[in-house]
């Protein structure tokens, strides 16, 4: 598929706007690559935030996971340099490539014999990279990098949206539910919201609950977690074993 021709990011960009979350647009991106530059297999591989540890997400097949494991074992492979120091890898051939002496053997008898690995970045930083597998010896042409690199950009762009608006989502929902909680024990005490926030909170930090399941549990049950089983004792009771809450008015 020629790069000028204007259908190819067109459709990436109406079919990334479907999608709903992080997984779903790391999917579309992983397949659209794939597919577009006519590649076999495909994945992404994710840095932490402190840019030490990797993940595979999106991988088109187990044996993806299987191969980008390996990298990360040894840390050594097309994958792991696209994601920490170069824009750009190529192989041919990867079981006589000598930059990875470890690891382009094993990939070879995995069944990939050849890579293109585009950087991935986001907001000024490298957040991993776009990797297509081809089973064959493959000699990718310059349309192909400029292809991957064009969808690893785009694709870096539509993942961070996608992380902060399921971020966003997530935080309004864990905000929802915290105020739901607190509603429970302002009724049944006759406190306020912020006595009541602190209350969940201390539970929270006493028991090591997270406070979002914490809040979650006592409105879908009204009993904390760790004493709701105990004759199913009421809430007021619970909260005040846990020296949590004022007697009740």
């Amino acid at each position: 598929m020629a790069i000028e021709d204007p259908t190819i990011f067109a459709t990436l960009a109406d079919s990334l706007a479907e999608t709903e979350g992080v997984t779903e647009t790391i999917d579309q991106i992983v397949g659209f690559a794939v597919e577009t530059i006519g590649t076999t297999f495909g994945g992404i591989t994710l840095l932490n935030s402190r840019g030490r540890a990797f993940k595979t997400v999106g991988a088109t097949h187990d044996s993806v996971v299987v191969a980008d494991g390996l990298q990360y074992e040894l840390r050594e492979g097309p994958c792991v340099d696209a994601a920490v120091s170069d824009a750009l890898i190529v192989s041919s051939y990867l079981a006589t490539d000598d930059r990875w002496p470890q690891w382009g053997p094993q990939a070879s008898l995995l069944g990939f014999n050849s890579i293109l690995s585009a950087e991935l970045r986001a907001r000024g930083r490298r957040i991993g990279a776009l990797n297509l597998y081809g089973a064959e010896e493959a000699t990718f042409t310059r349309e192909d990098m400029v292809l991957a690199a064009l969808f690893a950009r785009q694709g870096a762009l539509a993942l961070g949206y996608a992380r902060s608006e399921e971020g966003l989502r997530q935080a309004l929902e864990t905000r929802t539910v915290i105020g739901q909680a607190q509603g429970v024990l302002m009724e049944r005490f006759e406190i306020d919201a912020d006595r009541a926030f602190a209350t969940l909170k201390r539970y929270s930090q006493q028991h090591n609950i997270k406070l979002k399941v914490l809040c979650r549990q006592l409105v879908e049950t009204r009993a904390l977690p760790s004493q709701a089983v105990e004759e199913e004792k009421p809430v007021g009771l619970i909260v005040e074993s846990a020296e949590a809450m004022p007697e009740p008015a």
